[in-house]
């Protein structure tokens, strides 16, 4: 009986991994990111520092003059 359960739950598991992925790394994810797009282009969300470690783009983001 135990060896039937854990035979169901290991399929039901290997199904569900299986899924196609829920949002499209191409689409926008809020409305902010379909402005960018759309206005002035795609602003990063990350840039790599003078040792290549990605940091958040700050100043890039919040820096704007509008």
């Amino acid at each position: 009986m135990v060896r039937r359960v854990l035979l169901g739950a290991a399929l039901v598991a290997a199904a569900a991994g299986c899924q196609r992925v829920l949002f499209n790394p191409d689409e926008p994810y809020n409305q902010y990111d379909r402005y960018d797009r759309l206005r002035d282009g795609f602003s990063p969300k990350e840039l790599p520092d003078e040792y290549g470690v990605p940091q958040p783009a700050l100043r890039a983001r919040l820096g704007q003059d509008t």
